[in-house]
């Protein structure tokens, strides 16, 4: 009987052999270290070296390993290895052994060449394999560069790749180039030494997923660096048969790609409050196990990720959804000029749920979230308020009736009014005295105007110290001007 949690510590040397073939499975998050994570490492790396003064020709005399944490693997076939924590670290040290390898071709390129890519042999019949294979999506990018010898002397900063994750390794392998470049060159030389023969890393297998993903979600409670994308991903795909993983993992890094990495797991806080119509709770692990109470993994998928993400992309980058109802443009960029993205949740419900009155619906919705903006409402406020309107949707009540939790009561249009009569350029913010000018010149002009410009300022265009007997003209709001 197999044996059902495998711990042992072992040499980067070790870890890059031919007992182990890394992939990443579709529960993994793409690669995502940025050149400061990457820069820690060869930092700490190069410090080490230093601190112990290591040199190529005294390595195996050095009593002090250097330990580069754990992985966590689900062993599916032999020496077939599925990574579930680990994947930054493993995928980084490639990509700097890549660059070493290029570097010093001469002397040590083809032993790190065989800690990247396995050497076929025919007497035990292995063939040419990666030591690791990245997401399908981002492999061939990560082949061609990385993983070829002189790939990484290919690469520059015009190459455009097609994945978030892909401009990434390229950004970490010439930042690793740069540095490379201008270390001394004994340390340089020392490097792959180090790596190969000082570096540890302690490896934890097991056999089964279900077992794997208990490891998983009790290192996202200790605190591991995932995304909230992250667990669902594992959950919804480990919860698809087997034989169909393949075609929603498309589906689901399909929905990634178009939306990109901050926005997709933005895209998940939405779809939580959609789901529990409350804000979310920071224990991520029961939450989603009551949602798939519920709901399997392939349903999660066709039936909320798709959908939800379809209108998200519609209400975020509205020009092209809308090209054709500059009314819609309008208010959808004022929209998107609010401080918080709260508002979401609820147009994303009512769009998905019964989009017959979408621009009544989303007029309401921008005086509600403009008006908590301005009134400066906490988050809990916004929360409970958004959390209301979702019931009301959810239960058929008629959201544009005076009843509604979308109508803004009386006192706040009075407090409203009373601060846009007041001196809005001291007392109020500058997002908030952006977002009412913006309002207002959407209201007067004619043509349904509005500004694509990221960056919109509040400039002076008259003088800001009036000699006393110069003309004004005080402009007064009555209790209207606010409630579209």
């Amino acid at each position: 009987m197999k044996q059902t949690l495998n711990a042992k510590e072992m040499p980067l040397y070790k870890v890059f052999s031919d007992d182990y073939l890394f992939t990443i499975p579709a529960v993994q998050r793409p690669y995502s270290w940025t050149t400061e994570e990457a820069g820690d490492l060869l930092n700490d790396l190069v410090d080490y070296i230093n601190r112990n003064d290591i040199t190529e020709d005294n390595i195996d005399t050095i009593n002090e390993p250097y330990f580069l944490g754990s992985l966590v693997l689900v062993n599916t076939d032999k020496n077939k290895y599925e990574v579930l924590d680990g994947q930054q670290r493993l995928t980084t040290l490639t990509i700097l052994l890549a660059t070493l390898r290029d570097y010093l071709s001469n002397d040590y390129g083809k032993f790190i060449k065989v800690m990247i890519r396995q050497e076929g042999n025919k007497l035990i019949q292995t063939k040419d394999e990666n030591r690791i294979e990245l997401r399908k999506r981002d492999q061939d990018f990560f082949q061609n560069y990385i993983q070829t010898d002189k790939g990484t002397l290919q690469l520059n900063k015009f190459l455009i790749g097609k994945t978030d994750s892909q401009n990434i390794i390229r950004d970490n392998a010439l930042y690793f180039i740069d540095q490379i470049n201008v270390l001394d060159p004994n340390i340089v030389r020392a490097l792959p030494g180090v790596i190969a023969s000082l570096c540890y890393m302690v490896i934890v297998s097991t056999y089964n997923f279900d077992s794997a993903f208990r490891i998983f979600t009790v290192l996202n409670d200790r605190g591991l660096d995932l995304l909230e994308s992250d667990i669902f991903k594992a959950r919804a795909i480990g919860d698809v048969p087997q034989s169909e993983q393949e075609e929603y993992t498309k589906k689901w890094e399909e929905v990634e790609v178009a939306l990109g990495r901050d926005r997709f797991n933005k895209l998940f806080d939405h779809i939580r409050m959609i789901i529990q119509k409350r804000k979310g709770s920071s224990n991520l692990k029961d939450e989603f196990e009551k949602i798939f109470e519920t709901m399997d993994g392939k349903h999660f998928i066709n039936d909320v990720l798709l959908p939800y993400s379809e209108i998200y992309i519609n209400l975020i980058d509205f020009h092209t959804q809308y090209r054709e109802n500059p009314e819609m443009i309008k208010l959808l960029s004022l929209m998107n000029r609010i401080e918080n993205s709260d508002w979401i949740p609820p147009a994303m419900f009512y769009i998905h749920h019964d989009n017959t009155h979408t621009q009544q619906f989303l007029e309401r919705l921008e005086a509600l979230a403009a008006t908590a903006m301005i009134l400066r409402r906490n988050f809990n406020w916004r929360m409970s308020k958004y959390a209301a309107i979702l019931k009301e949707i959810d239960s058929g009540l008629n959201v544009f009736s005076n009843n509604s939790s979308l109508v803004i009561p009386l006192e706040d249009r009075k407090s409203i009014i009373e601060l846009l009569n007041g001196d809005v350029y001291l007392e109020l913010k500058d997002s908030i005295r952006r977002y009412i000018l913006l309002r207002l010149d959407s209201l007067l002009s004619s043509g349904q105007p509005f500004y694509d410009q990221k960056i919109i300022t509040v400039e002076h265009i008259l003088p800001q110290n009036p000699a006393p007997n110069s003309i004004c003209v005080n402009v007064k709001l009555d209790s209207t001007a606010f409630n579209k």
